[in-house]
Formats: C-alpha cells, structure tokens, sequence
C-alpha cells in the first residue's frame, strides 16, 4: 500500500484499534506495539490483499495479541505482570473523553473477556455481527448471544452504580 493511504488509515482507524486491543490485553504499552505491527504488515501488503480494512486490521491485533500470549503463557489478558502493568483507569481517560463513556467503560471492563470483547467491536469500532464473527472466529448466532448477555450485564452494572 502506498504510505500516504496507510497515513490515511492510521488517522482513521488507530484510536479504534487502540481500544480495542487494550480492551484485550489491559496494557497501552503492549496495545501501542499490537496496533502498530499490524499497521507495518498493511504496509507490506499490497492494496489488493485488504479488502475491508478496519475488520482486516482489528483481525490483525487480535491474532498478534494472541501471538503474544502464547509465546509469553505467563502474560495473559487475566495476569499483567505488575511491571507492565498500566493504570488502566488513566489508558480509559486518554482514549474516551465524555463522562457519560467513562462510565461505561468501566461497566464494560467488569464483563467477562468474550462478552466485552464484542461489545467493544459492536458499539465502539461499529463493526457488523458478520465482521465480529469473523474477527472472533465465532459464529454470528454466538456473537449475538455474547452481545446480548453483555447488555443484561451492563445494564445490572450500571443499575447497581445509581
């Protein structure tokens, strides 16, 4: 791909991609890295080979994510090592700036890992069922059921915080 599209892509789609991948991983050091390797392989690649390029690139983030959990089994996304761990707190205030999404956010990160994970790339990246079935490598009956359970959560999350 030509750089000046890839300049393109990375102002469009990096602060998706970066929320994404710390909902994954809970470390905005480990994210940054994530989201820029998979940046430098859509630089490698040619035009033709990504199609739709926000699913490709968050596909991307998920795998190098998982790469980096097999090649290191004591870094996952349940157990940070408390060097590298970020406060996850001030990474959230970074990215979302309007109150009402702070709170949310925070509901969101107390979901299991599957059902915030598809909650983030349906309302946060805006993905379709189709695309977060892809992504995930899960059916799409699956995924709506993952997002279903994880709006009857939030919704008794944030009850509970009124």
């Amino acid at each position: 791909m030509k750089s000046d599209v890839i300049d393109q892509l990375f102002s469009q789609y990096y602060n998706e991609a970066l929320l994404y991948t710390i909902s994954l991983c809970r470390n905005r050091t480990v994210a940054e890295d994530i989201v820029s390797n998979a940046f430098f392989k859509a630089l490698t690649l040619s035009e033709d080979s990504i199609r739709d390029f926000k699913p490709w690139l968050l596909t991307v983030c998920r795998n190098e994510f998982i790469s980096i959990c097999r090649k290191n089994s004591r870094f996952t996304g349940e157990e940070i090592p408390e060097d590298l761990a970020d406060d996850q707190e001030e990474v959230i205030e970074g990215i979302i700036r309007k109150e009402e999404y702070r709170s949310l956010y925070r509901a969101i990160g107390l979901l299991p890992d599957t059902q915030k994970e598809v909650v983030t790339l349906f309302y946060f990246s805006r993905l379709s069922i189709k695309s977060i079935s892809e992504i995930t490598g899960k059916s799409e009956t699956n995924v709506k059921v993952l997002l279903c359970r994880a709006r009857d959560k939030l919704r008794s999350i944030m009850e509970e915080d009124k």
